[in-house]
């Protein structure tokens, strides 16, 4: 695997379907003119036994919305959202002293489990060898900002040496570090009237 893996439109990964898995319903801010809601509350269309009740209509942010563990096929099986606590999303980065874009991945941990999920470490290790950007990506409180950091750096000594303890150890301490980190509320923008 290489950064190259992400480049353009992997399309999905054959056999993996959202099925009863609604983590972008809740996780994700959305601030399309028809839908606002930020991120860590449950969108208003999203009904139990009946999923997204506006499907067919939903806005583009929804609609053009595909996890990393669907869009991945290096993503391990075991980490899909809603049984792992691991949403993985495309980031893209651009360089600042070039300008160029380059795709990475965003691992967003979404509660104090995900550090035990199966395929995790694996799965960021993965990421950190081939050069591929991996950020870190804390949620705040519901309705506030997350803190988000690069974290190749710090993983790469644990990547190299195959130390699963101690890179679960830095993502642990990366993600208090997150959370305890300055969250302001999500302001929206106004629809357009």
């Amino acid at each position: 695997m290489s950064a190259e893996a992400l480049q353009g439109d992997p399309g999905l990964v054959p056999g993996r379907e959202c099925g009863t898995c609604h983590v972008c319903c809740v996780s994700l801010t959305i601030n399309e003119p028809g839908l606002q809601k930020p991120q860590g509350y449950r969108c208003r269309n999203l009904q139990p036994g009946q999923g997204c009740t506006i499907y067919a209509t939903r806005p583009p942010t929804c609609r053009e919305f595909e996890c990393g563990w669907r869009k991945l096929k290096w993503v391990r099986e075991s980490l899909r959202p809603d049984k792992s606590a691991v949403l993985i999303k495309l980031h893209a980065e651009i360089s600042k002293t070039t300008g160029q874009h380059s795709m990475g991945i965003a691992v967003t941990l979404l509660d104090a489990s995900a550090l035990k999920a199966e395929g995790l470490a694996e799965t960021v290790a993965a990421a950190v060898a081939a050069d591929i950007p991996v950020y870190l990506h804390v949620p705040g409180p519901p309705g506030y900002t997350a803190s988000q950091a690069k974290v190749n750096d710090a993983l790469r000594h644990a990547v190299v040496t195959k130390d699963k303890a101690a890179l679960l150890g830095i993502l642990k301490l990366a993600r208090a570090k997150g959370m305890a980190g300055k969250h302001v509320p999500i302001v929206m923008k106004p629809p357009a009237g």
